[in-house]
């Protein structure tokens, strides 16, 4: 017994000196080598589970069971590319490519709109980096798949469910905005019009039936799949049908300002400029947005995710103005929001024993209870786009 007592202590005394030389190995890190340490660790953790990430519970990934990939299967790649542009760390370079090998198989995915979410961060991004057309072929085949899950009566790409099944048939959603990409990717890519064509009408109906006349927005549209009448605005993540989510809000500022850079409709970008202004109108102090706008009180949960998707977006934003003012508001804003999700939301600030995510304090889906105040992939990501863009103006300064 005494000997089990001895070797229990000194197993417990070296968990405890790793973690303490992990803790001060951090502490001397820069901003990019704390999210690249961490980047592996949760890597690792995903290779080792060989499932899906959905979002963590008191720090700690918890793993869809669906043997397909989720909406969130691209971004640890995508998180993977952006620290090795920032580092050259060729370790990340070859756990990228794993994932967009991983991915290949899944280009024909038929239940989901998600194709840009999942193939633009890795396949897509593996074919510019790499020149190999295994990967083209991959981010071409999953943007004919989105294609399809075009109506024409509505005009609007359709945001869940199997083609060729019924239920949400005539659902839209905002989010998909930020899936038009591969779209024009592919056009471009291959000359195919039809697909600049989709991309581009689903943004023309975002812009006139989604966005407000204030510039906020709903976000789900439901209609008659057959008519291409509207049946009904609602919400399936905001608190209400006619409040606007956060995150919803910085998918369309984004969206809109990637929907400008590809077709030069000015519209795009007065809407891409009036959702920014809108989002920024309705920020705390810090900066970081309660996780739906029209909730403001020290009891309301923030969402870092919605955050970070929107600094991305005015970085974009940014870049894409011509009037240099304008240009400036926008690249302050993304500066100070990504600056402050450094400060306090980085997963260094965590006062938990166990954290692997890298973004805290962010929501999956309030209304359903997933994700609430923890890390969820999606997060991650734009998170990490957010700071590479920080990096891309400051470099080893940051």
């Amino acid at each position: 017994m005494k000997n089990c007592y001895y070797f229990r202590t000194q197993i417990l005394l070296i968990i405890s000196l790793f973690i303490v030389y992990d803790c001060c190995l951090m502490s001397n890190k820069s901003v990019v080598g704390k999210i690249e340490h961490q980047l592996i660790k949760k890597d690792k953790i995903f290779q080792q589970a060989r499932k899906y990430p959905e979002f963590t519970v008191n720090g700690k990934w918890t793993f869809s069971q669906d043997q397909r990939p989720n909406w969130f299967a691209g971004f640890t790649g995508g998180e993977l590319w952006l620290v090795y542009e920032m580092t050259g760390n060729d370790k990340l370079r070859r756990r990228a490519i794993t994932h967009a090998d991983h991915l290949l198989e899944y280009s024909t995915l038929d239940n989901t709109h998600d194709m840009g979410f999942i193939f633009l961060p890795t396949c897509v991004k593996a074919y510019i980096k790499t020149g190999d057309v295994k990967y083209r072929q991959a981010g071409i085949k999953a943007a004919e798949m989105l294609a399809k899950r075009f109506n024409k009566n509505g005009k609007f790409i359709r945001a869940w469910g199997p083609l060729g099944t019924s239920r949400r048939e005539g659902w839209m959603i905002i989010d998909t905005m930020m899936n038009l990409e591969l779209l024009f990717w592919a056009a471009e890519e291959t000359g195919t019009d039809s697909l600049y064509e989709i991309a581009n009408a689903h943004a023309q109906t975002a812009m006139r039936e989604i966005v407000r006349e204030n510039y906020s927005s709903y976000h789900v549209i439901e209609w008659n799949p057959q008519t291409g009448e509207i049946i009904e605005k609602r919400t399936h993540q905001g608190y209400t049908p006619e409040s606007t989510w956060a995150r919803g809000q910085a998918w369309g500022l984004y969206g809109f300002a990637n929907a400008y850079r590809r077709t030069g409709n000015k519209d795009f970008l007065k809407t891409s400029v009036g959702m920014a202004d809108y989002f920024i109108d309705h920020l705390p102090d810090d900066l970081v947005p309660y996780w739906d706008l029209d909730l403001a009180s020290k009891d309301v949960l923030k969402d870092a995710s919605a955050g970070a998707i929107a600094a991305s977006g005015m970085f974009l934003l940014a870049e894409v103005v011509n009037d240099e003012n304008i240009k400036d508001t926008y690249r302050t804003f993304a500066e100070k929001i990504t600056q402050s999700l450094i400060n306090n939301y980085l997963f260094t600030q965590s006062q938990r024993e166990r954290e692997e995510g890298i973004l805290l304090h962010t929501i999956y889906n309030y209304n359903n209870g997933k994700g609430v105040n923890e890390s969820y992939p999606c997060g991650d990501y734009y998170f990490t786009e957010a700071v590479w863009n920080l990096w891309k103006l400051k470099g080893n300064d940051l």
